[in-house]
């Protein structure tokens, strides 16, 4: 069964470099006496994890367990403070700005730079979460409103156009929120009023609520976006590697799919509520919605919570180092996050249709024990054997000579794109 059954048993990842507790999560209390939170060391006795083999202690004893850093001990208090302050509330997002506060303070200066750097990018967030959630608008009201050039206009599009000239800009913005306010029946003033509050409600999780594919636009889009990456790396690696490593590895690919796949679906849920022009149109609809999209991101931040540390680690490694790799690959085994029963019951449906996940767990822990059966041995063969082909595949792919495009100017086809939805006759400016 899964180690723990909601994201509040799981814990938050808390973030400290002090080695022996650099994977530690905090917790509220399970005993309603101990006014504190509860640290938990994952898998501290380094033995396989049958069971949960977590220590738990009271959070204030972290400092006799471990020798903590000056930044670390800056990061231990301002979350004591913080639980004070907020009578005992936790959860990834709030975790995060501890995080980013103590390494600006007490960090390396290192750390401060890239917090710093962090601050200014989540800034920025809200900008772009404006314009992409707006260009979203633009493509799917497209075709009803008769405004066809909008159907290409995306992020890229309405920054190069602000470069060119930030009076095209608000025109096109004008020309967008025009269009959609007339699907759900309200001003343009009051809709561009809330898509700016809702910006920033949505800024961490942009690119996944959204058809952005960089997974640029917010934090939480850019820690998933480095799960992919860490997961497409890992088979890249394991491919030539042994098959103690290919075992490993999926296990691993398992488990990180349970996690993209909730983070994913809570992504789509959000999409389709924020182009319901009906949430829009009334003062307690407006109210649901953004509600709704503060409560589900928290949910995507549970499950990409201590992730991005694992693929830091890895991203950090060289290429070339084989061996540094083949110990990362085991280290993330062990110590990588376990889906929480409510992501599995989330994501059974969905990912595992027709599929008894305890049944799927069984698989793993046989995988994980090489005790998997023939048929499972076969599938995981016949998967590995279709990647290669593919990669295979697009390598010859690569070697085929192909036709010279013709050159155009990118800046061009942009700036005649927006020119063209600028000159739809439906813009009132």
């Amino acid at each position: 069964m899964a180690r723990y059954k909601s994201f509040e048993d799981r814990g938050v990842y808390v973030g400290f470099q002090t080695r022996m507790v650099e994977l530690c999560r905090v917790r509220s209390p399970r005993d309603p006496d101990l006014d504190d939170y509860e640290a938990l060391i994952p898998n501290w006795t380094g033995k396989e994890q049958i069971t949960s083999n977590d220590l738990v202690m009271p959070f204030a004893d972290i400092g006799n367990w471990a020798t903590l850093s000056e930044r670390d001990l800056y990061l231990h208090d301002e979350l004591e403070k913080r639980r004070t302050q907020m009578g005992g509330h936790l959860d990834p997002i709030m975790m995060r700005e501890i995080r980013l506060q103590a390494d600006a303070e007490a960090g390396r200066e290192a750390d401060k730079i890239a917090a710093e750097k962090e601050l200014k990018v989540s800034e920025l967030d809200v900008q772009n979460a404006f314009l992409e959630i707006l260009a979203m608008f633009g493509r799917t009201y497209a075709d009803d409103v008769g405004a066809f050039e909008l159907a290409k206009v995306n992020r890229m599009v309405l920054l190069a156009l602000a470069a060119e000239s930030q009076d095209n800009l608000k025109r096109l913005i004008r020309l967008v929120a025009t269009a959609v306010s007339k699907r759900a029946s309200m001003t343009r003033e009051l809709l561009q009023e809330r898509l700016d509050v809702l910006s920033t409600f949505a800024a961490p999780i942009c690119s996944l609520v959204t058809d952005d594919e960089t997974r640029q636009v917010g934090y939480l889009s850019r820690q998933q976006g480095m799960m992919e990456l860490l997961l497409k790396q890992l088979k890249e690696h394991a491919d030539a590697r042994t098959m103690e490593i290919q075992e490993a590895v999926r296990v691993i690919d398992l488990n990180i799919r349970v996690f993209l796949e909730y983070a994913t679906s809570r992504s789509k849920m959000i999409k389709e509520s924020l182009l319901t022009e009906g949430y829009y149109t009334f003062n307690d609809d407006y109210k649901k919605l953004l509600d709704m999209v503060a409560e589900e991101r928290i949910k995507i931040s549970y499950a990409l919570d201590g992730w991005a540390a694992h693929a830091s680690r890895w991203l950090a490694l060289n290429e070339d180092d084989v061996e540094g790799r083949d110990a990362m690959v085991f280290f993330i085994l062990k110590e990588m996050p376990n889906p929480t029963k409510n992501i599995e019951d989330a994501v059974e449906a969905s990912l595992y249709a027709n599929t008894d996940l305890s049944a799927l767990r069984g698989r793993v822990v046989r995988v994980m024990h090489s005790w998997a059966d023939d048929s499972l041995d076969e599938a995981l063969h016949h998967r590995v054997m279709k990647a290669r082909k593919e990669e295979q595949d697009r390598a010859k792919a690569k070697n085929q000579p192909n036709p010279e495009p013709e050159p155009e100017e990118e800046d061009s086809v942009v700036s005649d794109l927006v020119r063209s939805a600028m000159a739809y006759k439906g813009d009132s400016s």
